[in-house]
Parts: C-alpha cells; sequence; structure tokens
C-alpha cells in the first residue's frame, strides 16, 4: 500500500512537471499597444508641423499621395481637421478631405462666408514665398455658423516637376506669439516686394492681414502710422506722442526698437481691444523693413489677459 502510494505520487509529481513545462513553452501572447488618439491641431506649430508633414508626402509620392491624404476618417482627415491640395499652375483643388464637391474649385475665386477674397490672397503671397496664411469665415464640417478660420499653405514642387500647394486651418485658431510673427514676416515679404504699394493693402479691415481682433500695422520712424485697419483714426497722422492707456509711451518705444533692433517685442502695454472693447494687457512684435530710401516697422500684438 505504502508502495503503491509512493507510485502514485511520483506519477502526479511528473503529470505536474508535464503541465509546467508545457505551459512554460506556450508562446507568449503579445499584447499590441493602443494606437495613440488621434489628435488635431490646435497651435500654431501645431498647424504648421501637421501641413509640413503632409507637404512632405506630397512632395516625395506627388499625386500617388493624394488617396491617402483625403481620406476620411484618418489621421489627416477626422472632425474638424482636414487637409486641401491645390495644382500651383492650375489653381484647381484636387483633395479637399471634408468637402468632394470642392473639387476642381479654382483658388482664386474662393471666398469667405463674410465676402473675403482669401484664396487670391494666399495665391499671391505665395508668388514670392513657399508658405502663406489666409484667414476667412467658413462653416465646420458638421455644419452651423461659420466661424473664423485660420489656415496655413505651403508650396512644394515633386521631383517630376509638379507643383501643388497643401494647406490645412484650425477654426478660431488662438492667436500666439509665433501666429503674431508670422503675420508680421508675412506682411513684410508683401511690403519689400509692392513697395508702399502694399499699404492699401494692409488698410484694409477686411483684408489679409487681419484675423479676430489681430491686425498689422505700418509705422515710420518719425511715428506716423501709415496703416492701421483696426484703428484707421490714428492713420495718416503723427502719433509720436502716443501713449497706451496706462500713460506708456507706446509710439516712442516701438520706434526705438525698430532703430535699434532688427526685430524683437514690446510687452505689458494697456490698450483697448477693437470694435470698442476693454482694454486689456498687449505685447507687441516689431520687424524693421527697408522700403526705398525709408526705415519702417512692421508690427502686430496680441492681448495677454
Amino acid at each position: 500500500m505504502r508502495a503503491s502510494r509512493a507510485v502514485i505520487g511520483n506519477r502526479i509529481g511528473v503529470v505536474l512537471c508535464l503541465l509546467y513545462l508545457m505551459i512554460g513553452c506556450q508562446p507568449q501572447q503579445v499584447v499590441k499597444p493602443e494606437k495613440p488618439a488621434v489628435t488635431s491641431p490646435r497651435t500654431t506649430e501645431e498647424l504648421i508641423t501637421f501641413v509640413e508633414r503632409a507637404a512632405a508626402l506630397v512632395q516625395a509620392r506627388g499625386s500617388e499621395a493624394f488617396p491617402e491624404l483625403g481620406r476620411r476618417p484618418s489621421v489627416w482627415s477626422h472632425d474638424d481637421t482636414y487637409l486641401f491640395i491645390a495644382e500651383a499652375g492650375t489653381n484647381r483643388i484636387v483633395v479637399h478631405g471634408a468637402d468632394r464637391s470642392r473639387l476642381g474649385a479654382d483658388l482664386t475665386t474662393i471666398k469667405g462666408a463674410e465676402g473675403r477674397s482669401f484664396g487670391r490672397w494666399g495665391l499671391e503671397a505665395l508668388a514670392t514665398r513657399d508658405h502663406a496664411w489666409i484667414f476667412y469665415k467658413r462653416a465646420r464640417p458638421a455644419g452651423g455658423a461659420p466661424v473664423w478660420k485660420a489656415s496655413y499653405l505651403k508650396r512644394v514642387e515633386t521631383s517630376s516637376g509638379e507643383s501643388y500647394i497643401v494647406g490645412s486651418g484650425v477654426y478660431d485658431l488662438k492667436v500666439d506669439r509665433r501666429f503674431v510673427t508670422e503675420l508680421v514676416d508675412m506682411a513684410v515679404a508683401r511690403l519689400q516686394e509692392d513697395g508702399r504699394a502694399a499699404l492699401k493693402l494692409v488698410r484694409e479691415r477686411d483684408g489679409p492681414f487681419v484675423y479676430m481682433q489681430t491686425q498689422v500695422f505700418v509705422i515710420n520712424t518719425r511715428g506716423d502710422v501709415l496703416a492701421d485697419p483696426l484703428y484707421p483714426e490714428l492713420e495718416r497722422k503723427n502719433q509720436i506722442n502716443l501713449k497706451s492707456a496706462d500713460g506708456r509711451p507706446i509710439q516712442r518705444d516701438l520706434i526705438q526698437l525698430i532703430q535699434t533692433e532688427s526685430a524683437g517685442w514690446q510687452t505689458g502695454y494697456l490698450w483697448p481691444r477693437p470694435y470698442g472693447g476693454k482694454a486689456g494687457h498687449k505685447d507687441i512684435y516689431m520687424r524693421r523693413v527697408q522700403v526705398g530710401r525709408q526705415t519702417l516697422g512692421v508690427g502686430s500684438g496680441l492681448y495677454v489677459d
């Protein structure tokens, strides 16, 4: 009886060992990491990166990249986010991630809900540089009332010589420092190309250099305001003694900046918001530009409170 019990015990031990070995030899189940949630660009920097990633694909693959970039839903097109691509030669839209009915439309004829000729302005800006911004009002893909939208455009050329314009935008994009410098740079490029004739375009309240409560303005070193679409009462007058709401000599400060630096910021001015809004603290970016024999300052800013 004792021997039988020993044998049984040994057999049980062998079985347990075999089971252990069998389990241990089973291939481990691979847990695949979850794909990161698809996110939409929300800041100026994120939007620029998003468009330039798409532009790099177009530059490398040409029209072969179009199905991927136009597919919805995808990382390139979902919710309020989508890409649009146009042929640089014909200005015709060849990819639109949210509305296929826009395929074939001419960018030069497209306007915002408020009547802005944003497509034409974007193409004019791209004539002298490889990127540009356009601002307009547009309903979201799901519908509703038109809201402000800022779109970034990138012009690329493929190895086969085809040129395309790749763009995307953010609805109600919050103005930040990168946005302000981009806006000023675009205005400087226009002044360098067209000279003082560009001031007429800068003065337009519904023109290409106004987005929500943010605008480009132009001054000279004497203190004259040559263009300011949101504060036209200041235009074409000498404002050397202009002060902020808290008494700071804002015009003299800005002139000193452009006389001593090629570009820079002045911060914390208490300044009335456009359209009769309450005064807020504003940071202002200025860039110096030579137009003919005259030194001008091109500026813009953002409210920080």
